[in-house]
């Protein structure tokens, strides 16, 4: 099983007249999730990045951004009504987001923002032996490979379908750039003959992403979009 990825990254802070077309768009439920939020700010960027997940689906389908309709596992992953075999995962942090499609198999994708990382929060969303490779890091490379080993994880559980509240034993990953990113231990003994494969990439200037997904001898591409963009 091999395929193309693309993963589709773009700003989240867009203009007016942008926000105003991808509010229309938004089914009930993403209007009361949207309303829900307090800040402007949040509520703007929340109406960017699924206005943008609807435009590049319907481009992808062909079908109207505002007729797509989807719906959700028991751990909140949706999947698009009528089109089983198209997968997609979304991802932002502050002005940033992205969105990873494949077809076929499943995607997870995770981006973060690298800010400064408390030891104590490190310590309790990385497993054991993720933990002791941080603590060999200095100060200052810390927060940076902290972030490659969380955006790797949190990739792997969204590709996984899994909701996010998950122990931080779930699986193990390689954390920095030296050697290449895949699962070192599987998310249970169940997925033992299960093939994943990981992939690092880099959003916008400090931030980091990854990219995981079912099988193995898949390709990444990285698309900045545009309204035009496709």
């Amino acid at each position: 099983m091999k395929s193309e990825i693309t993963v589709w990254i773009f700003e989240l802070d867009r203009t007016a007249a942008d926000l105003t077309e991808f509010n229309s768009w938004l089914s009930t439920d993403e209007a009361q999730r949207r309303v829900r939020l307090l800040r402007k700010q949040d509520r703007d960027r929340f109406t960017a990045a699924h206005g943008i997940t609807r435009h590049v689906l319907s481009k992808t389908t062909g079908e109207r951004p505002e007729t797509l309709a989807f719906i959700r596992n028991p751990h909140g992953k949706p999947s698009l009504k009528g089109h089983r075999h198209l997968e997609f995962n979304l991802s932002h942090s502050d002005g940033v987001g992205a969105l990873a499609v494949a077809n076929g198999f499943p995607v997870g994708v995770d981006l973060e923002r690298i800010v400064p990382i408390e030891p104590a929060v490190a310590e309790l969303a990385l497993s054991s032996s993720e933990y002791a490779e941080l603590s060999h890091c200095g100060e200052h490379e810390a927060p940076t490979h902290f972030y490659r080993c969380w955006t790797r994880k949190e990739a792997m559980i969204k590709a996984l379908g899994l909701g996010l509240a998950q122990p931080p034993e779930i699986c193990d990953v390689t954390p920095d750039f030296g050697r290449e990113p895949r699962l070192l231990r599987p998310a249970s003994e169940s997925d033992m003959s299960v093939i994943w494969e990981l992939f690092h990439f880099i959003p916008a200037a400090g931030y980091v992403g990854a990219l995981a997904a079912y099988g193995r001898g898949h390709s990444m591409v990285l698309n900045r979009w545009t309204p035009s963009a496709i």
